[in-house]
């Protein structure tokens, strides 16, 4: 699905020296590294801000949450079509989440059914930019304004990623009060192991989450507050600086890789049309392409046809197979919006992911779309 290892290959003399740099100075917690690492990316992203190092991506969102004094007694919407963490740090948090649908085709929040979720509890909404494009921001930050609620942004996937709407414009994870994001080895600016950040332009809000992530600490030995151990290693951020210098060439790898299955999926659907359902790009958002995601016919039997594929060597992944208000885990101390999320079920049932990686060639697409429709038409 991912191959790090062609991409770690090709950098790997410029990995090579920055991991020597940060033996030579054995600065492996916070340090140097990280502070640049911070500095360069907010000047990536045009951000007049600051960005946090931190754990990773999930300890980012509890982060961003607790800074915001999001807690007992409060909700927080959040897309039932999403990873664990968009909602397991809400409920880390002491809140309550309470789960809106999707759109069918972009599969971002829907903006009229965050509306029929929130109550007078409601202190904030997740969210999430998913597979590399933005959710509606046109309609959800005026409507988040409106009702007084914390826009955060779970950007994870997204990072780079711009909304050009007629109301809004801005970088994903930079449009909110506060936005999150992961380096999480498969996205599109990996580290060599776990990493995140928050990103915010209220200096104020920056700093608590840096306390809150140091243990509650400005000084040593000094805690202002009950917090957490949540620090960006040295060499993680060492490697992201290598990584960071790259992105907008790993980026435009992705999107070529994009536009190459468009085309190889619409020749086939040229010859025999079928039901199927290519990744929509909301006109309004640029995309980053971390998934390239498929709605299968309905019917299909999906894990007949991995199996299938997996046997002639071509791996494939479900993002997401169960809606997060169907997982145990929630049990009964989450709410689920008046009328459910179908959206979210039937993108459950329906959804593939193809390989998406900065690696891919034309033959290895060819060959993974041939396979692909060779299957669905014998069955």
């Amino acid at each position: 699905m991912v191959d790090l290892g062609g991409l770690h290959a090709r950098l790997r003399p410029e990995l090579d020296r920055a991991m020597d740099e940060v033996l030579a100075t054995s600065g492996f917690i916070r340090g140097q590294q990280v502070e640049a690492f911070e500095k360069e990316l907010c000047a990536t992203l045009k951000l007049s801000g600051q960005a946090v190092g931190c754990g990773n991506g999930t300890d980012a969102l509890a982060l961003a949450l607790r800074a915001l004094d999001v807690g007992p007694g409060d909700e927080v919407i959040v897309p039932d079509f999403s990873f664990i963490s968009t909602a397991e740090v809400v409920m880390e948090v002491g809140a309550t989440p309470v789960f809106a649908d999707i759109h069918p085709e972009t599969f971002q929040l829907d903006p009229i059914s965050a509306e029929a979720a929130r109550s007078s509890r409601t202190k904030a909404v997740m969210v999430v930019h998913l597979f590399g494009q933005c959710a509606p921001m046109d309609e959800l930050l005026p409507w988040a304004e409106e009702h007084g609620l914390h826009l955060v942004e779970d950007n994870a996937q997204s990072l780079g990623a711009q909304w050009c709407g007629e109301r809004h414009q801005g970088d994903a994870g930079m449009m909110g009060i506060v936005g999150t994001t992961s380096f999480f080895p498969s996205k599109n600016l990996g580290a060599l192991g776990d990493g995140g950040a928050v990103l915010t332009k209220d200096d104020q809000l920056a700093e608590r989450v840096r306390r809150l992530a140091n243990h509650g600490a400005v000084k040593k030995y000094h805690h202002l507050e009950l917090g957490v151990n949540s620090r960006l290693d040295g060499l993680q951020a060492a490697f992201l600086r290598v990584k960071l210098k790259h992105w907008s060439d790993l980026i435009a790898r992705r999107r070529s890789a994009a536009d190459g299955y468009d085309r190889l999926i619409e020749a086939q659907l040229n010859i025999q049309p079928m039901p199927m359902a290519l990744p929509m790009r909301d006109p309004k958002s640029s995309h980053t392409f971390h998934q390239y995601c498929l709605r299968l016919p309905t019917g299909t039997d999906r894990k007949r046809l991995q199996a299938q594929l997996l046997e002639a060597g071509i791996p494939t992944a479900v993002y997401y197979p169960t809606p997060l208000s169907a997982q145990p885990a929630f049990g009964s101390e989450a709410k689920v919006v008046e009328h459910g999320t179908p959206h979210a079920h039937d993108a459950a049932e329906r959804i593939l992911a193809l390989p998406m990686h900065t690696e891919l060639t034309d033959a290895m697409q060819t060959r993974v779309v041939d396979k692909l429709f060779g299957l669905l038409r014998s069955t």
